[in-house]
């Protein structure tokens, strides 16, 4: 047991960028699709993760954030609460008991569902069965029991996936991806609030008439609809919120702050290459 533990722990802590690469490889090979494409097919996850990282922990790490921050502080907002991302999140969830224990132990409830059809979802991105644990491990803290943390950890991964075959029909009406669910726990959080609002909309007379989607709205407002606009005007409101200058300035600690125009840009960047690295990811996981 203790083997087992350790080289999934060790294999968790390698990173998403190289531990779906690995895995889909398998997969892939498993399937008969062949070890070139399959490998292919996992580089391309892998550099996708990448790209997003990226994107995330440069621009939306460093610039964003700090403009945020010094928007916070200009205002006196006052707000004491901490938003540490998924990356410090998943990092508490995977170093927790049920954490240690969370791959193999996910990819068994997977396998058995799948066997005894009460799923069509295989979940193979292994490195987000963090979020059964984080949910594992805050019943386990609460209860002070182990035992009742794995159990409310399958509970998730059980509710999870069936919220992943539920939504694959309109997963694969909406970007056009045949195949694919998204057994993803926390978006899937949202997915009975999200049936629930458009259930009350649909009654609404006049209101479930209206039919609004991204092309709707950029033919609407033409070149103001598109999303690098739109992501470039909010960076500038907030660049400027937060004091910043046109040029770059240099405080008294050292350190430099961008002006609100390299916000401005930096949001629009935001606003077209997470798509793009999305793109590349579902490019890796076609094949």
């Amino acid at each position: 047991m203790d083997f087992i533990v350790g080289f999934f722990g060790g294999l968790s802590s390698l990173g998403v960028s190289v531990v779906m690469p690995i895995v889909l490889t398998i997969i892939g090979v498993l399937f008969g699709a062949g070890f070139g494409k399959s490998l292919k097919a996992g580089l391309t996850v892998g550099i996708g993760f990448i790209g997003l990282n990226l994107v995330i922990n440069q621009l939306m790490g460093t610039d964003l954030a700090g403009a945020v921050t010094a928007m916070v502080t200009r205002f006196g907002l006052g707000l004491s609460v901490l938003d540490v991302g998924w990356p410090a999140a998943s990092a508490i969830a995977m170093g927790s008991i049920v954490g240690t224990i969370i791959i193999p132990l996910g990819l068994v409830v997977n396998i058995v569902m799948l066997l005894t059809n009460t799923t069509q979802t295989a979940d193979v991105d292994i490195w987000n069965y963090w979020h059964f644990a984080f949910t594992g491990a805050l019943v386990a803290i609460v209860t002070n029991n182990v035992m009742l943390g794995i159990c409310a950890a399958i509970i998730n991964e059980v509710i999870v996936l069936i919220i992943g075959d539920v939504t694959a029909p309109l997963v694969e009406k909406s970007l056009g991806l045949p195949g694919v669910s998204i057994p993803h726990g926390f978006s899937g959080a949202y997915v009975p609030i999200a049936f629930a609002v458009d259930w009350i909309l649909d009654k609404i007379p006049g209101i479930k008439d209206i039919n609004i989607d991204i092309r709707g709205l950029q033919k609407q407002f033409g070149v103001f609809g598109d999303p690098v606009l739109l992501g470039s005007i909010i960076g500038l409101i907030i660049g400027i919120l937060a004091g910043y200058g046109f040029l770059p300035q240099k405080g008294a600690d050292g350190t430099t702050t961008p002006g609100f125009l390299a916000i401005a840009v930096s949001m629009g960047a935001v606003m077209v290459l997470i798509p793009r690295m999305a793109a590349l990811l579902m490019e890796g996981l076609l094949p």
